[in-house]
């Protein structure tokens, strides 16, 4: 019984040894916790009066930036007024052009004017003293060339001669001239009778090639043909390339000049000054010879390209035909032999003239 007693006091002993240490343990663990918390602030940081105001400052100044840029991109016109648009006839002619509005005033069949009418108009108002000798509206003088009749024989006086504004003196046929006035005159072999002679000559750029030989002997023919010619025949000069530029003297207008020595030395300067330069249009340069009426014209050039259509060969045949007019073709190339195809050959063959190639290579050269 005693030996019991001994035992429970013993565990009653040991159980409240053991009961303190666990609060002990107990109360360090709480230490730990409540020391981390204290060290890791987990609330929320509480944003400052002064920094949200800056923020909004900075905000409100970029939107009132933009609105500022957004107000003063341009638009429209700027300050300039604008200005009704409309739609207008433009009327080209060879002095000024007329704009009209379709609207106010339609444009009726009856009050066009024909080319014939615009021409002389212009060259009327446009009219100047002998002694000044104005250069002339070359343009307009080819408007009206390809629209025109043969010109109207005059006196070739200025102001005396009606030729519809084409600046031409006395234009006869070959049939108004008397036979005892015809001579033959020849250019490169090619020889042409008559008494009113037209030579007409290419000066574009590709004549200055091989050293500028092509232009220099077609200058030395010319002069040489210039001076076979009579106090009894006429003649009249036109350099080309792309617009004509036709012989003339001061004081007097464009017309046929007597084969006269004073002409022929004039003649001779003018050929001298001619340089080569710029592109090639054949049509308007022979449709300038063409209303001149001439017996012969000596055509020559040596450009392949362009080339004239057959619709500009049949044009320029009719006009010929109606003044009995022959023209001559004298083609350069750079070829040894003349080509299978050329429209110079057809242009000859067309208007009972004759075709001669030549070689620009061999050019100056003396013969053998």
């Amino acid at each position: 019984m005693a030996r019991t007693q001994d035992v429970e006091s013993e565990n009653e002993l040991s159980e409240s040894q053991k009961q303190p240490k666990s609060r002990t343990t107990l109360g360090v663990g709480n230490r730990s916790v409540n020391s981390l918390e204290s060290a890791i602030d987990l609330t929320p940081p509480t944003r400052t009066a002064p920094a949200l105001l800056l923020s909004m400052l900075v905000h409100v100044v970029a939107l009132v930036a933009l609105g500022l840029l957004v107000a003063r991109a341009p638009s429209g016109t700027g300050q300039v007024a604008d200005r009704p648009i409309g739609i207008a006839l433009a009327h080209v002619m060879p002095d000024r052009t007329r704009y009209t509005d379709p609207a106010q005033s339609p444009l009726e069949p009856t009050e066009q004017k024909s080319s014939e009418e615009a021409t002389a108009a212009a060259a009327s108002s446009a009219a100047a003293p002998p002694s000044i000798a104005p250069p002339i509206d070359l343009d307009g003088i080819l408007e009206s060339v390809q629209a025109t009749p043969s010109p109207i024989s005059g006196t070739g006086m200025a102001g005396e001669a009606n030729l519809d504004g084409d600046a031409f003196g006395s234009a006869s046929a070959s049939g108004t001239t008397s036979d005892s006035s015809d001579a033959t005159t020849m250019v490169f072999g090619v020889s042409g009778s008559g008494s009113r002679f037209v030579y007409v000559f290419d000066r574009s750029d590709s004549m200055n090639g091989y050293g500028g030989r092509p232009l220099r002997a077609a200058k030395r023919e010319l002069i040489r043909s210039l001076e076979s010619l009579t106090d009894r025949q006429q003649f009249q000069l036109i350099f080309y390339n792309d617009k004509p530029t036709p012989f003339r003297m001061s004081g007097i207008p464009l017309q046929m000049m007597a084969g006269e020595d004073n002409n022929k030395i004039a003649a001779s300067r003018y050929v001298g000054s001619i340089m080569a330069y710029g592109a090639t249009e054949h049509e308007s340069a022979l449709k300038m010879a063409l209303r001149l009426g001439p017996d012969v014209i000596f055509f020559l050039t040596d450009a392949r390209i362009p080339r004239l259509s057959s619709t500009q060969l049949r044009e320029i045949q009719r006009r010929a035909g109606q003044g009995g007019t022959t023209i001559h073709a004298i083609e350069f190339g750079s070829d040894p032999a003349a080509p299978s195809e050329s429209f110079l050959r057809d242009l000859a063959a067309m208007n009972q003239g004759q075709y001669r190639y030549l070689d620009v290579s061999t050019l100056g050269q003396p013969k053998p």
